[in-house]
């Protein structure tokens, strides 16, 4: 499974979209190993902008502060959650920011750890915890989810047919071999359930078990009820009329997951279009770019990890 985030993708788009100013204050939602888009934030809005930088994963923000160390004093950085930024802004002081960047999904630092085990090649281990503190694994998902909870989670590939035979096989597999323990193990036995003569797609690009893996980790981190929440949080912490929220996607179904929410908030109204309006819910943003935005064709070039990505953008009403 390749990496499915890259630390500073689409850089020219996000200062774009983010419009980022001196003397305001952003949010780095997923700051990542290298810091790579908070570091240019920060370089965008010297002399005297301001960082709060999120991240779930412990290790990225020991690795960021060591990273965005010539920022001294314009930057803070928080373990947290999407869903907890709430609590962070209020911890930092900090009623309404002027931009909010969030990039979903694995950092390539995260994807190629070993110790992590998303990688389908992995044999250390049966992790993909973005938080190392967290209890719940991919090991206890593959392990102790019944058959009914194994298919709901795998429903998410948009496979529904295809994902009871999945977790059938993990089911019969954990219990004829005494459990399983590798990602790699695991890898094997989803795509010798789905994949005919699977010895012909050992030398493909994407392995057959890639989708389903994935559902795995995205239950693992309950990344799409993250992903939701935090596109939420952010467009509330906007400044009225100027802040800028910019999302990073990854996958197909982030991609939607993303496009279904910023509707919601742009368009939240749920009263029929033909009668006067009497729920009272009023639109959060604006929503700039409705399709969103590929990267460029040189940037896939130089970096084709990047070329599923997609950036989202909204303006604050």
């Amino acid at each position: 499974m390749m990496p499915t985030a890259h630390v500073s993708a689409m850089p020219q788009q996000v200062c774009a979209y983010l419009d980022i100013r001196p003397g305001e204050t952003y949010v780095d939602m997923t700051v990542g190993h290298s810091a790579g888009h908070s570091r240019l934030i920060l370089e965008a809005s010297t002399p005297d902008g301001r960082l709060i930088g999120i991240d779930r994963d412990a290790e990225a923000l020991e690795s960021a502060k060591k990273a965005l160390a010539c920022f001294a004093g314009r930057f803070e950085l928080y373990h947290s959650r999407y869903s907890e930024l709430p609590q962070v802004l209020a911890e930092a002081r900090v009623e309404r920011v002027a931009g909010v960047l969030l990039d979903a999904g694995v950092s390539r630092e995260q994807m190629l750890d070993p110790k992590r085990s998303f990688s389908f090649t992995s044999t250390e281990g049966l992790d993909m915890r973005m938080d190392r503190i967290q209890s719940l694994s991919a090991w206890h998902v593959a392990n102790e989810y019944s058959l009914k909870e194994l298919t709901r989670v795998l429903r998410r590939t948009g496979r529904g047919r295809e994902a009871r035979k999945v977790a059938a096989g993990i089911v019969t597999a954990r219990e004829g071999s005494g459990g399983i323990h590798t990602t790699a193990q695991l890898a094997e036995i989803i795509a010798a359930t789905v994949a005919r003569g699977y010895g012909r797609y050992r030398t493909r690009r994407t392995h057959p078990a890639t989708p389903w893996l994935m559902a795995i980790r995205a239950e693992v981190n309950d990344e799409e009820a993250e992903l939701q929440s935090g596109l939420r949080r952010a467009a509330e912490a906007l400044i009225p009329r100027q802040g800028r929220l910019v999302c990073l996607s990854w996958a197909g179904h982030e991609h939607g997951l993303v496009r279904r929410t910023l509707r919601e908030l742009s368009s939240p109204c749920t009263c029929p279009p033909a009668l006067p309006c009497v729920c009272g819910k009023k639109p959060l943003i604006r929503v700039l770019t409705p399709k969103g935005v590929w990267p460029e064709a040189a940037e896939v070039a130089h970096n084709p990890a990047v070329r599923s990505c997609r950036l989202w953008a909204a303006r604050a009403l």
